[in-house]
């Protein structure tokens, strides 16, 4: 065997080699997913969630690096209802006022601390775990939702934001048209408000109508959380599953 032919032998072996190695980057991420790990960029979450799952914590990397330590974990809870606009002021105890069909160009800042039943009552008053911390330093910093329009009156779209943004997105969370019932998933950051709840507080989003014709009822379900300590929410605290 020739130099020549050693030489062409070797870049089929370097060849399939690549191959290989391409091949199980290629199934870390599945076997990732089926963990259920999502990663939540820098000011902004991504991913997509699997309602119903109890699969506990995740560590979430913050940043650009893997040598980034894990800065936010997420955990997977059973879908409970939050808030649907539909609810009465004597089943749910909301004001008037944040309950209704959602008009264009307004918006609601919709408390999503506690679980709630078909009818609003009040099931789990604890389903997000408090702020913890002389400061309210360790948190829940976004949720994974669920959103949900029914009854829409014309053409529009809802955008979502924290509870303490004060302009609207310039991207929108769900469209629709008249008597549309549609859902759609996905993540948004939240705004602790330790003012709202003596020693326990709300966290809270902002749902904006669009600048278009329609109102609408909008209904929301959570389906998990970040939470942005190592150590976790302390205990006891319900998950509500």
């Amino acid at each position: 065997m020739d130099i020549d032919e050693i030489n062409r032998l070797q870049a089929q072996i370097d060849a399939l080699q690549a191959q290989v190695e391409s091949m199980r980057g290629d199934a870390e991420p599945e076997r990732a997913s089926r963990r259920g790990m999502l990663k939540l960029a820098a000011g902004a979450a991504v991913g997509a969630v699997a309602g119903g799952l109890a699969l506990g914590s995740q560590s979430v990397h913050a940043g650009g690096g893997s040598s980034n330590p894990p800065t936010e974990f997420f955990y997977s809870m059973n879908p409970t209802r939050v808030y649907d606009s539909r609810w009465t002021t004597a089943g749910s105890g909301l004001a008037s006022a944040n309950l209704g069909r959602l008009s264009p160009n307004a918006v609601r800042t919709v408390a999503i601390t506690r679980g709630r039943s078909e009818s609003g009552t009040v099931t789990n008053s604890q389903f997000l775990p408090p702020a913890e911390g002389f400061f309210d330093e360790d948190r829940v910093t976004a949720v994974a939702y669920n959103l949900t329009v029914t009854g829409g009156t014309g053409v529009n779209y809802l955008a979502i934001s924290p509870g303490d943004a004060s302009s609207k997105p310039a991207t929108s969370a769900i469209n629709f048209s008249a008597n549309q019932n549609i859902a759609n998933s996905g993540i948004a950051r939240v705004t602790w408000d330790g003012t709202k709840r003596l020693s326990i507080g709300d966290y809270e989003i902002k749902v904006w109508g669009g600048d278009d014709l329609g109102s609408v009822h909008f209904i929301i379900d959570i389906t998990g959380f970040w939470w942005n300590s190592p150590s976790g929410p302390a205990s006891p605290w319900s998950r509500g599953i």
